[in-house]
Formats: structure tokens, C-alpha cells, sequence
């Protein structure tokens, strides 16, 4: 005894939807679209970078007497925005700015560290550090808008 299994479908047959010609126009706003993303967001995350350097230090600073526990923290951070600052000054071929944060970073350094945070005569070093990166901001912004 045999079953014959019978097929329901319709019939039809799936046909590819109509296409439409390439649109160079269209193609180059999409791609100039994603390179000003692209720049935007650049220009935030180095904004975020040198500000979050500026906060540690300016929250050390204020704070002398009780940094010394978070002194690892705050190294790490200053250390870490002073290499990042440094292969963006590289990349813009500024070889000055590149060695003074390069200086930063090995000041900074949390594996060996230079000074510690509970004497108070680097106070005046922690906030001297706060100026480059100060500069910094004003240096990049300013580059912007010279090349808008």
C-alpha cells in the first residue's frame, strides 16, 4: 500500500524584485555622511580623554591630604590619557607635544612610580600637569576650526 503526498503550494515561483541603477550621488553623501560621523565621534572620545586626566588630577589636587589610597587610580588614569595624547601628536607629526606627554606618561607611570601622593611637595607638580592637557583641548579645538 503506497501514499502519494500531494504538494499544496500554488504554484507561483519567487522572482527577484526589480532593481535599480547605482546612484553615485547617493553612494558619496552616504560615505561623506560616515566620515563626519566618524570624525565627530573621534572628536569626542579625545575631548573625553584629556578631560578625564584634568579631573583626576583637579579632584587630587583638591583632595592633597586623601589621595594617597587612590594614588594607583589616579596615576592610571593621568598615565593612560598621556600615551593616548601622545600617538594622537605623533599621528599629527607635533613631536613636541608628542615627548611632553611622553614625559607624563613615564611621570605618571603606576608600575614605577617617581613621587608619591602623600608628601606635599608635589602638589604643585600635580597641578603643573594639569596644563598640558588643559592645552591640549585648546590646541586641537583650535586646529579644528583653523581647518573647517
Amino acid at each position: 500500500m503506497s501514499t502519494a503526498v500531494e504538494s499544496l503550494g500554488s504554484g507561483n515561483v519567487w522572482a527577484l524584485p526589480p532593481t535599480q541603477p547605482f546612484n553615485e550621488t547617493a553612494w558619496q553623501m552616504w560615505v561623506a555622511k560616515g566620515r563626519t560621523h566618524d570624525r565627530r565621534a573621534s572628536a569626542t572620545r579625545g575631548k573625553l580623554v584629556r578631560w578625564i586626566p584634568i579631573a583626576a588630577l583637579a579632584v587630587t589636587v583638591a583632595l592633597w591630604s586623601k589621595a594617597a589610597p587612590y594614588e594607583t587610580v589616579v596615576r592610571f588614569l593621568v598615565a593612560a590619557g598621556a600615551i593616548v595624547v601622545m600617538f594622537q601628536a605623533f599621528h599629527d607629526r607635533h613631536y613636541a607635544v608628542a615627548a611632553l606627554f611622553a614625559a607624563l606618561g613615564l611621570l605618571y607611570n603606576p608600575v614605577v612610580p617617581v613621587f608619591s601622593f602623600s608628601g606635599g611637595g608635589w602638589r604643585a607638580l600635580v597641578i603643573a600637569s594639569i596644563v598640558p592637557f588643559a592645552a591640549s583641548l585648546a590646541w586641537r579645538d583650535s586646529r579644528r576650526n583653523h581647518n573647517a
